[in-house]
């Protein structure tokens, strides 16, 4: 198998798996494609945190990550608190709202991921794991030498 037909593969799992979430998330009030379910699922799972403990996380840049905060907050899903570790950054974290959003963002992960899984054993869920992670990083590898 050639290299762009893994590409082309891996491209229309991912437009597959948007084209599944999407209806969900535009029904929850969520803007689509600005890492607002993933910022959600991370605040739930790992807590109150820094805005760049967050983008790195969810693999935002700070300055997306900035004004998708604003809007979350604007809706009432999270809210900034100042961190007693450094004066010059802030917490966040979910509200009682933003922590229920959260719960459905997850569930919708839940189901998307077990309907990706559907039909692999364990051992190839794991195979396919490891080849994934390989990919990725060769690609951050690669990223990293250009960057020199």
């Amino acid at each position: 198998m050639k290299g762009s037909e893994i590409r082309t593969m891996l491209w229309q799992q991912e437009i597959a798996r948007k084209k599944y979430i999407r209806p969900y998330l535009v029904k929850m009030g969520l803007t689509v494609g600005q890492g607002q379910p993933r910022i959600l699922k991370n605040l739930l799972v790992y807590g109150p945190q820094t805005q760049r403990e967050l983008a790195d996380r969810c693999l935002l840049d700070v300055t997306t990550m900035s004004r998708t905060l604003d809007r979350m907050e604007a809706a009432g899903l999270l809210e900034r608190e100042d961190n007693p570790a450094c004066r010059r950054s802030y917490l966040i974290r979910l509200t009682p709202a933003g922590e229920e959003k959260a719960k459905q963002v997850q569930e919708v992960f839940r189901q998307c991921d077990e309907i990706m899984l559907r039909g692999l054993s364990e051992q190839e869920q794991e195979t396919l794991c490891a080849f994934l992670q390989t990919v990725a990083q060769n690609l951050e590898e690669a990223g990293k030498e250009e960057s020199k």
